[in-house]
């Protein structure tokens, strides 16, 4: 079966960061020397547009600020009539920030808060006053005249109670688009193991409670039912009930579809349609084009519709419904 143009396009600029967060490895990175400049990767958003503009560029790290020139290129790809996306922890945006990533034409600006508890959230996130800045980065966004400001939160035990308030929170405040929660899997940059939240290391993340956990998300579920401004569909939410049941099962008949229509790159450029796949290609050597119609590509995709593994990626990007 031909492969359909990709409909998102996942863009990892650095696995650089300053925070060093309980659900993730990737701070252990020594960053890598081999990234991508920013002209490279002005050309591979040039490349883009032979699958047409409606492709949504999602960029994301490590910390997205900490890479040299990165709202240039957010401003060269709004130029060209893609929309973009950036998940950014908040601590490096003040004022002066604030007014370029507004004036870059950043479509949506997503900013990681856990929980409206500062203390909980720094720890979670491994920095001191990360809550704070988060927060004030939210406000100096809201004074420059940002397009879109969304909050991402994962779902894990120690926020477990404080997620219901967040929401309610970001409902009452009129500069916040949305709120996108997470389901908290394996720390990124680990290697496999599906007893990873079983053992000491990361097992506090876990919500051990399971009635515990339905109370919270079947709130969630009512408050996105009444119309607040949650952007998860009520599948997906429905989904996190399972997983937290039974995390190495697939809910609900669900199957990966994502390397029909998602691509992802890492900051060397590799193309990978899985992110615990092998890659595909490399934009430094070769077009995007050639590399999404590949074989080495259609062969991947075929591995991924068999793959039964109830994995990052599958649970936290699930779609509510099949893409066109």
């Amino acid at each position: 079966m031909a492969a359909h143009n990709p409909i998102f396009c996942d863009i990892g600029i650095t696995e650089k960061c300053l925070f060093k967060c309980r659900m993730c490895r990737l701070w252990q990175s020594p960053g890598n020397e081999q990234e991508l400049s920013i002209t490279e990767w002005k050309n591979f958003v040039s490349s883009l547009e032979g699958f047409g503009s409606n492709i949504r560029i999602h960029i994301a790290g490590g910390e997205p600020l900490l890479k040299d020139g990165i709202l240039e290129l957010i401003g060269f790809a709004t130029k060209k009539g893609f929309t973009s996306v950036m998940v950014s922890n908040g601590f490096l945006i003040d004022e002066e920030v604030a007014q370029r990533i507004a004036d870059s034409g950043l479509g949506v600006i997503s900013i990681s808060l856990d929980t409206l508890d500062e203390e909980k959230h720094d720890f979670l996130r491994g920095r001191p006053k990360a809550g704070e800045h988060a927060k004030r980065a939210i406000d100096y966004l809201t004074k420059k005249g940002a397009r879109s400001i969304s909050i991402l939160a994962v779902i894990m035990d120690p926020n477990l109670g404080d997620l219901t308030a967040l929401a309610e929170w970001v409902n009452s405040n009129s500069a916040i688009s949305s709120i996108y929660f997470q389901a908290v899997s394996q720390p990124i940059a680990t290697p496999r193991d599906q007893r990873w939240h079983t053992k000491e290391e990361f097992g506090y993340l876990w919500p051990k409670d399971k009635q515990r956990t339905d109370a919270v998300i079947d709130q969630l579920i009512s408050y996105k039912k009444s119309g607040y401004k949650i952007s998860n569909s009520l599948r997906q939410l429905e989904v996190f009930k399972s997983y937290f049941k039974e995390p190495h099962k697939l809910s609900g008949g669900m199957k990966c579809t994502q390397g029909d229509y998602v691509m992802y790159l890492r900051p060397t450029g590799d193309v990978l349609l899985c992110g615990s796949m092998a890659p595909i290609g490399n934009v430094r050597t070769q077009s995007i084009n050639e590399i999404w119609f590949s074989q080495e590509a259609e062969s991947r995709r075929q591995e991924i519709h068999l793959c039964q593994e109830s994995c990052l990626n599958l649970i936290n990007c699930f779609e509510d419904k099949d893409l066109p």
